[in-house]
């Protein structure tokens, strides 16, 4: 549910306008960025939770049908009432999930234009399978920050287990402006990002 929530919140706030940049990608971009990683990540969970098998026997009751809602036209919008005695599935662990740790420089660090810094973080194993040995991390979309072509071969990581530190060398944009740069883990279930702004 909170992840809904959440999903809710980064819609509608993709939505108010927002000031325009003098230049790069624009909040809303930058906020669709952002955006698209969490549905990313809330599709591959909800994939892997349709694909667990229920742990208890299913009754083998005829449901009673519920009521139909009849949807009619309005100028204003409204919310779908939806039945309270609606049973819904207890979150279980996605098979395939990351974590990112200690990420640095945090989300919205303010540099200078076209300044070096490095990229630096750990990745943590919070699904219920291994990682297999090989799996590359690199760059994926966004503003490419990271200097060079870095790619990072990870071990094989079981649930739980943490790995790391990746480190990028990485340059600000010489532009002013708000700039993000994902990484993409091999497989698609792990997004790693980072969001600077970049002020004079």
């Amino acid at each position: 549910m909170k992840r809904f929530l959440l999903l809710a919140i980064l819609v509608l706030t993709a939505c108010i306008p927002q000031p325009a940049t003098p230049s790069g990608p624009s909040a809303a971009e930058i906020e669709a960025m952002i955006g698209t990683s969490v549905a990313l990540t809330v599709t591959a969970h909800a994939q892997t939770k349709a694909a667990i098998p229920s742990p208890t026997p299913t009754a083998s009751q005829t449901e009673t049908p519920s009521p139909t809602v009849t949807v009619t036209a309005s100028p204003f919008p409204t919310l779908t009432p939806f039945s309270t005695s609606t049973k819904f599935p207890t979150s279980a662990p996605a098979d395939y999930a990351c974590a990112v740790v200690n990420k640095s420089p945090g989300d919205n660090s303010i540099f200078k234009p076209n300044k070096d810094f490095d990229i630096k973080f750990w990745l943590r194993n919070v699904g219920t399978h291994k990682w297999d040995k090989g799996a590359d991390l690199s760059y994926h979309d966004g503003t490419k920050m990271i200097v060079g072509n870095t790619v990072y071969e990870l071990p094989e990581v079981k649930p739980g287990q943490q790995v790391g530190p990746f480190i990028f060398d990485a340059k600000s944009p010489k532009k002013i402006g708000d700039f993000v740069m994902r990484l993409k883990m091999q497989g698609g279930f792990c997004y790693p990002y980072i969001k600077i702004l970049v002020r004079k």
